[in-house]
């Protein structure tokens, strides 16, 4: 009996702890499902970080009667007002406000003080106050209120109602309860539970009305007048999305939700939706609001101060504290107009569904910068494309060296820059002060999602090449997400050494407008049984051969073979060391090893010959094809090439001027690239034991992008005279920099002038690359030095065959 007791008073005691914080739990919606199976499961998932707002108001019944003025009821609630007439009712009921100059008793002045005490609690309310009837206790407070058509309309401070009022804020017209505060502050809900009102950021309009039709795929769905829709949870607590369909063809629709502008692609034969930001990603239980913020957004922004020398301010258009958006209809898609008033940074990006695909499109002329202080750094369109939860099964295929496979939740690693490398490789322009890790390049502009039986392929066709491709995995990616996507750089920076301490650096940016090439995002589903990345690589051979003008060559596996002329030797000459040029594999030599080969079967050979001249030995620009004495005169290569010529051998003689030291013309300066810092750009040796520059060798010069089309000219117009049938230009198929001078390059226009110069040697010489970046694939015949590997990042779970 005692013990019952116990546990009767300790029920009281909680109930009284409860109703003193003067907070009262939601009121469920009168329509709402009955609980089933399925929203248990929902209270089953990991909590999520965020947590809804509460309503923190202390107030009951017959406080509100002694302090406020009724206005009416509505919904179960009563309301009442604050203000002048609650002022008045106070004083009243205390005996009337005394004049400021009259005498009083001390029974007046008891009642003044008590008047006093609770006026200031009652303007510590706000304007409005609604009271559940059921329970006797205030459950919310209104602080705030706008003008609206239908009146006035007020807002509760923890954002959790919306009051509808007259024009007098004398009759309650209507009250709202919102759905949920961490997945949609501005979508509210009837009591009836049979509509949703979807409100603008400032509250004072209706931007859509949604009424209950039933549920789909384990979703209660809502449909407006116009044909919008709304997805909440089964229970009604959650709020997956408001959409609309925005395009559609035989394949695909596109959906768009027209605040924040994420998309989906859905495939209308399978049903399935590829999500630029994932749904319910503010329940995600790792993400904070920031990373939340950055989960939802279509576009992130990254810009610097260059006054300060700080480059890492970041907004998302996820967030309305970041960035307004605004969507308007274009043909087959939308345009999304981004503006980070923070920074004072805007742009368009237009979204279209064209045929088989989503396209993503931004001209960097259009982007607007009204604040002179800040300036864009990079963007990132669609950065959660695609992202994987920690329940889905899958990888992401990266084209890094021969392609590797990262699969979701692997664990491998927490470092959150785990994989984040730059398209076609970094600007050798900005010489480190050590020798970095030795990597594979990232060759293709691409990279690929498989989940069970759906795949995307995401194709960089504009903008590639100042493109940084990221990849992170639950856990690291600071969510329960699985992330891949790329991020364009706008402005280079570099470091700037003072007195020549590491210590003493500052960041340095790229001076005057955005001269990166527009960005163009292209978004391919593959669906298919057992769907891998072989598929996915079958359909990016069809985008280079219908899109990229590559050509198919016949099927054939030639055999290659490098040879290397000559290279400077130090030899002592009269006890003096003097550089001087050395013979490694002679014209004659060589023609005995291709010989020798032949002899044994060898047929449908591929021959380079790197340092083949004079120039090339001597590491200077190679512009001419005059035979090197060293390696044996001009007698000596007729004979090679015709004994290639009889025998098929396709020879290729390479001229790599990218590279060089002064000389036959082209000086440390005049055609040397300049980092953005404003030093010239000196290619440096490392010391191999330490990783620091060799102080012993040679610093050598980066011939300027503006001087390709002049070189390769040169350098095809000899070399054809010569008679040879192709060319290699070494290096230059696989290496894209920029040059920072007073006539500047960027890295975009370094790649036109690369395309440009291919091009024109591609009209009179068959072109052998080794190694080549995608934008070279159109103009070469052949390609040697494909990597075997990838980097092997911790990250990666295995390379691609």
């Amino acid at each position: 009996m005692k013990a019952g007791k116990n546990r009767i008073l300790l029920c009281l005691l909680a109930a009284v702890l409860a109703a003193s914080t003067g907070s009262t739990p939601v009121r469920a919606a009168d329509g709402a499902p009955a609980v089933t199976q399925e929203e248990s499961a929902e209270e089953e998932a990991p909590a999520a970080r965020l947590s809804e707002s509460r309503e923190d108001v202390e107030l009951t019944a017959d406080q509100a009667e002694k302090m406020l003025v009724k206005t009416g009821s509505i919904e179960g609630f009563d309301v009442y007002t604050a203000g002048k007439a609650a002022e008045e009712k106070i004083w009243k009921a205390h005996g009337g406000k005394p004049d400021k100059k009259a005498e009083l008793t001390d029974r007046q002045k008891e009642e003044k003080k008590a008047a006093e005490a609770e006026i200031k609690e009652m303007k510590r309310l706000g304007e409005l106050v609604i009271v559940d009837r059921d329970t006797g206790l205030a459950a919310a407070a209104f602080s705030k209120s706008v003008k609206c058509e239908e009146g006035v309309r007020f807002i509760s401070d923890g954002g959790r109602y919306l009051l509808t009022a007259d024009k007098d804020s004398t009759r309650p017209l209507r009250l709202t309860e919102v759905v949920s505060t961490v997945d949609d502050p501005r979508l509210f809900r009837t009591s009836d539970g049979d509509t949703l009102e979807l409100m603008s950021a400032d509250f004072r309009d209706v931007l859509a009305v949604y009424k209950k039709d039933g549920t789909e795929d384990g979703k209660l769905v809502y449909r407006s007048p116009d044909a919008g829709f709304a997805w909440l949870s089964l229970s009604g607590r959650e709020v997956i999305g408001t959409y609309r369909y925005a395009a559609e063809n035989d394949r695909f629709r596109m959906l768009v939700d027209d605040r924040l502008a994420n998309i989906g692609i859905e495939n209308k034969e399978t049903g399935y939706i590829w999500w630029s930001s994932p749904l319910r990603a503010s329940r995600d239980s790792l993400a904070t609001p920031l990373i939340v913020g950055e989960l939802r957004s279509s576009a992130v922004l990254r810009y610097g101060i260059p006054e300060k020398r700080n480059n890492n301010n970041y907004l998302r258009s996820g967030s309305t504290d970041d960035c307004r958006v605004t969507v308007k209809d274009i043909k087959n898609g939308i345009r999304a107009e981004y503006d980070y008033y923070k920074a004072g940074i805007s742009f368009p990006v237009e979204y279209t569904l064209e045929g088989d695909h989503l396209r993503a499109s931004l001209k960097t002329d259009s982007i607007i910068e009204s604040e002179p202080a800040n300036t864009a750094t990079e963007i990132s369109l669609l950065g959660s494309f695609g992202a994987a939860s920690q329940k889905e099964e899958g990888y992401f295929v990266i084209p890094d060296g021969c392609g590797a496979l990262v699969r979701f939740n692997n664990g491998r690693v927490k470092d959150s820059t785990a994989y984040s490398q730059p398209v076609y490789g970094s600007d050798i322009t900005a010489v480190p002060t050590s020798k970095g890790a030795v990597t594979e390049q990232i060759y293709l502009p691409v990279y690929g999602i498989v989940k069970e039986d759906n795949a995307l392929l995401a194709v960089a066709a504009g903008g590639d090449s100042n493109a940084r491709l990221s990849v992170r995995i639950s856990g690291q990616s600071g969510s329960g997400y699985n992330l891949c996507g790329f991020t364009f750089v706008l402005r280079g920076t570099d470091t700037y050494y003072m007195s020549g301490k590491l210590s003493d650096k500052i960041t340095v940016f790229e001076n005057g407008s955005i001269r990166s090439g527009d960005i163009d995002m292209l978004y391919y589903p593959v669906t298919g049984r057992d769907i891998g990345y072989a598929d996915l690589a079958e359909r990016y051979r069809q985008y280079l051969s219908e899109d990229a003008g590559v050509s198919s060559r016949e099927n054939s596996a030639p055999l290659h073979i490098a040879l290397y002329g000559g290279a400077l030797k130090k030899k002592p000459v009269f006890g003096v060391p003097v550089t001087m040029k050395q013979s490694v594999t002679s014209y004659s030599q060589a023609q005995k090893i291709l010989s020798g080969l032949v002899g044994k079967g060898a047929e449908d050979m591929i021959v380079s010959y790197d340092n083949w001249n004079d120039d090339g030995i001597g590491c200077r620009v190679d512009t001419g094809s005059s035979p090197s004495g060293t390696l044996g005169g001009r007698d000596a290569l007729d004979s090679l090439m015709d004994y290639a010529d009889e025998n098929g051998i396709e020879l290729y003689p390479v001229s790599d001027s990218c590279v060089y030291l002064p000389g036959g013309g082209y000086s440390a300066f005049s055609g040397s690239a300049v980092r953005i810092s404003g030093s010239y750009s000196r290619i440096v040796s490392y010391d191999r034991a330490y990783g620091i520059p060799d102080g012993f060798r040679k610093n050598m010069s980066l011939l300027s992008p503006e001087k390709f089309g002049e070189v390769l000219g040169k350098s095809g117009s000899s070399i054809s005279a010569a008679g040879f049938g192709g060319i290699c230009p070494g290096r230059l198929t696989s290496v894209l920099y920029g040059d920072y001078s007073k006539s500047p390059v960027s890295r975009d226009r370094a790649m036109e002038l690369q395309c440009s110069s291919l091009e024109s040697l591609d009209r009179e010489l068959d072109i052998l690359a080794d190694t080549a970046n995608a934008y070279a694939f159109p103009y070469v015949s052949c390609i040697t030095g494909v990597p075997m590997t990838s980097s092997r990042f911790d990250i990666f779970d295995e390379d691609v065959p």
